[in-house]
C-alpha cells in the first residue's frame, strides 16, 4: 500500500510539473542542462574507434554532458556509451551503426565486439533487431532514440556549445 502511495503522488508530481506539455512531451524524459560542460555532437561520421573509445572515457571522467544535435555515425556512436544521465537528443539526432573496418579483419571483429560491449542494452537490442552490425549503415532516428534518451531543454538550443566533430574522415 505504501508502495502504491508513492507511486501515485510520484504521479500526481509529475501532472502538476507538466501539466502544461502536448501528450508527445510527456513520454520523453526532459532534463535540466544548467552550467554543465556541454558538448554538441552533430554531423560526426566517426572514425577510429580508438580514438572515439578514449574521447568518451575522457568525457565520462570529467563529468561532460554529450548534446546530439545531428547525425552521429561509425564510431561517434560510442558517446552513447555514456550514463544516460550525461545525455540528451534533439529532434535532429540521428546515429548511424556498421561493422568497423580498417587495417583487417582481426582488427575490425575487435573492434566491433568493443563496441557492442560498450553499447548500452538498448543500442544492442535495436542493432540485433535488425539483424547485428553489418557493412551497411543502420540509421536509427530521433523516435527511436527518444525512447530511451532525454530530449535536450528547447532552450539550450540556441547556446553556442564547442562541437567534437573530428576534423579528419577516416573509415571506420
Amino acid at each position: 500500500m505504501k508502495t502504491i502511495m508513492k507511486f501515485l503522488g510520484a504521479l500526481g508530481l509529475m501532472g502538476a510539473l507538466v501539466s502544461a506539455s502536448s501528450a508527445g512531451e510527456l513520454l520523453r524524459p526532459r532534463i535540466s542542462l544548467g552550467t554543465a560542460n556541454v558538448k554538441t555532437i552533430s554531423g560526426d561520421r566517426g572514425g577510429y574507434v580508438i580514438d572515439y573509445a578514449i574521447r568518451a572515457l575522457k568525457m565520462r571522467r570529467s563529468g561532460t554532458f554529450v548534446r546530439f544535435n545531428g547525425s552521429c555515425d561509425s564510431a561517434c556512436t560510442l558517446y552513447l556509451s555514456m550514463p544516460k544521465s550525461k545525455v540528451c537528443i534533439t529532434q535532429n539526432a540521428s546515429f548511424g551503426f556498421h561493422l568497423p573496418y580498417g587495417v583487417s579483419a582481426r582488427g575490425n571483429q575487435v573492434a566491433a565486439n568493443f563496441m557492442m560491449k560498450n553499447y548500452p542494452g538498448w543500442v544492442r537490442g535495436w542493432i540485433a533487431k535488425r539483424g547485428g552490425l553489418k557493412s551497411s549503415i543502420a540509421k536509427m532516428t530521433y523516435a527511436d532514440a527518444s525512447r530511451f534518451l532525454p530530449t535536450c531543454p528547447s532552450q539550450q538550443r540556441g547556446m553556442t556549445i564547442a562541437s567534437l566533430s573530428p576534423t579528419r574522415l577516416r573509415g571506420g
